[in-house]
């Protein structure tokens, strides 16, 4: 499985997915933080069809099925519960 944070540079949501991402190191999970507007970060958004930033993706490696996402702040679950579906 691979999780991505996906951020607009130089905002609050920048700084949130990098405590997310700090804390997920912590529990081992790998993650990679992106900026929604780099290259591979508009091709995973348009991808997923995803439309606000900042967001939590958690797909297979394999063939880059959706188990996951997550893109209102108020609802991002914490550390464990993103541990959970990356494990799957």
């Amino acid at each position: 499985m691979q999780t991505y944070l996906i951020y607009t540079k130089d905002t609050a949501g920048q700084r949130q997915m990098e405590e997310l991402g700090r804390r997920l190191e912590g529990i081992k999970v790998p993650y990679e933080l992106l900026d929604a507007d780099s290259l591979h970060g508009t091709e995973l958004l348009d991808y997923y069809d995803i439309l606000s930033r900042p967001a939590i993706l958690v797909a297979r490696t394999d063939d880059g099925s959706l188990i996951q996402k997550w893109t209102e702040p108020e609802s991002f679950p914490n550390p464990s519960e993103i541990s959970y579906f990356a494990s799957m």
